[in-house]
């Protein structure tokens, strides 16, 4: 029996927490599109975007905590998520480029959608509850009519409700003696029933499932256990960093590097800079108004210096060179 009423203490707070999810996430939805807005001057738009990704944190609280409440789990709430003011460029940009911040707004856009549907969804639940609470409460009830009128103005709109013990009906009339329409509902048909029993099935299999993928969603965007994850995949999208000249330039005037730097001439220094730029053979020839034979010497010359394999395909010794610089770190 205990088990029973913690089975349905479970599904009363899913349920609940899926109709409070649908004001909610209207709210949240509709305060998110208003701070994309760009329909006022620019720098309140700023402004305004700016107060957007700040308020994150604090809907991602809020978020966090109701799911706990409700759903009685232990989801962890990360505050300050930013270190630097808010009218500081330093904040600008830490605000800009917080994950947190993005990932809360996702979660905003996805939780909307999710939402809408979660809301129907327990709807047509308890739209088959009633329907089967209806046929068998038939059985209690006995002949009734009920009139009834509506003004509007000056106009007068009337009708009845009655029901028929006989026929198991209920028969709704518009109208008056001189002209009427009416509807009638067999609440004593299978159909009903049916109906009823799949809508309250289909909420019981999938109300749950629904529930734990929107608590997963606060867990995952807002509580930030997906964090690691979104933060991977941008890593491997952005890709490797690209190295200018002047990265080199620096790199190679450092006194850390390895004292086979300073063997290297100033043209070999140069023809390297152009290497960790990409630049073929024929690209460094051109820039340098030299032989493509020349500029070949010249890398043999680098690499040898360097103790690199001479015989290393190209775009392999430039991989190389950068490594041995520091500027990238072998994997």
């Amino acid at each position: 029996m205990k088990t029973l009423f913690k089975v349905l203490g479970q599904r009363a707070r899913e349920i609940a927490y899926l109709l409070v999810s649908f004001p909610v996430s209207i709210l949240l939805f509709v305060f998110v599109i208003f701070g994309f807005s760009t329909g006022i001057a620019l720098p309140f738009a700023v402004l305004i975007f700016l107060f957007l990704l700040t308020m994150m944190e604090r809907i991602a609280s809020f978020e966090i905590k109701r799911a706990n409440k409700i759903l009685k789990t232990d989801f962890t709430v990360t505050d300050n998520w930013f270190s630097h003011p808010f009218f500081s460029w330093d904040g600008v940009r830490e605000r800009v480029t917080s994950l947190r911040s993005w990932m809360a707004i996702g979660y905003v856009f996805v939780s909307f959608g999710w939402s809408i549907f979660s809301f129907v969804l327990v709807t047509l639940g308890l739209s088959g509850i009633f329907l089967i609470i209806t046929v068998f409460g038939v059985t209690l009830l006995s002949n009734f009519t009920q009139s009834f009128q509506i003004v509007d103005g000056g106009d007068k709109f009337s009708g009845n409700i009655s029901f028929n013990e006989a026929t198991k009906s209920i028969r709704l009339e518009f109208g008056d003696v001189t002209s009427s329409a009416g509807i009638n509902w067999n609440l004593e048909s299978y159909w009903n029933m049916g109906v009823g029993i799949v809508l309250v099935l289909v909420a019981i299999w999938v109300i749950p499932r629904n529930t734990r993928a929107m608590a997963q969603m606060v867990e995952g965007l807002l509580s930030g256990s997906f964090l690691p994850q979104v933060q991977s995949q941008i890593s491997k999208f952005v890709g490797k960093e690209k190295i200018s000249e002047r990265d080199v330039r620096e790199a190679m005037d450092k006194e850390s590097l390895q004292p086979q730097l300073s063997e290297l001439s100033k043209r070999e220094r140069e023809i390297l800079s152009l290497m960790a730029q990409g630049k073929s053979n024929a690209g460094i020839a051109k820039a340098l108004y030299i032989t493509e034979g020349s500029v070949e010497k010249h890398i043999s010359n680098i690499l040898l210096k360097l103790g690199l394999p001479v015989e290393e395909e190209s775009h392999r010794r430039v991989l190389a060179v950068l490594k041995y610089l520091g500027i990238e770190k072998p994997s």
